[in-house]
């Protein structure tokens, strides 16, 4: 065996020995230092795979319509049971404002899931719920139904104008008791 040292252009089939160990050190994504050690990495979906998921959300959204049409007739029916002392009603009520929130954005519906946070989060913070704010609430996701191709920024006035609504409800409950 001969090293390149002693014959100049010829190098050793071996590789020459050292002491040094190499060591790799795998470095955590940034997800697993923002989301911790349990992070497992999404899986590459086939395109094909992706393109029909989407299908089947723009299928579903057609049909979501329908439904929230519904849920918002029966949030109106439940309105006057809900502000009384019925606790069911209220949990109704809040059940389907919350199922609004959480699915309008997916289905096309987004300004009415925004009208629905806001509802569902007047209702997480108050005691007491107050119809006129339940009824505009309501409302304002009916006419994000109705009128799909709606403005943002007539929405996000809309918005403003019923969270003005709650804080000017909050503010009389506190003074009058």
């Amino acid at each position: 065996m001969h090293t390149a040292d002693e014959n100049p252009g010829q190098f050793s089939a071996e590789p020459p020995r050292t002491e040094a160990q190499i060591h790799f050190i795998r470095l955590p994504s940034i997800a697993e230092r923002k989301l911790g050690p349990d992070y497992v990495a999404p899986v590459r979906l086939d395109p094909r795979i992706l393109d029909q998921m989407q299908q089947t959300i723009r299928d579903l959204a057609a049909k979501y319509a329908e439904t929230l049409t519904v849920q918002i007739d029966t949030l109106f029916a439940l309105i006057g049971p809900a502000c009384t002392e019925d606790s069911e009603a209220r949990a109704r009520l809040y059940a389907l404002v919350h199922d609004i929130r959480g699915l309008a954005g997916t289905f096309g519906h987004a300004i009415a899931g925004r009208f629905a946070n806001s509802l569902c989060l007047y209702m997480e913070t108050s005691a007491a719920i107050d119809s006129t704010i339940l009824r505009f609430h309501i409302e304002a996701m009916r006419d994000a139904l109705l009128n799909p191709e709606q403005n943002d920024a007539l929405a996000a006035e809309t918005l403003r104008s019923l969270e003005r609504l709650i804080q000017t409800a909050r503010r009389e409950e506190r003074y009058f008791g």
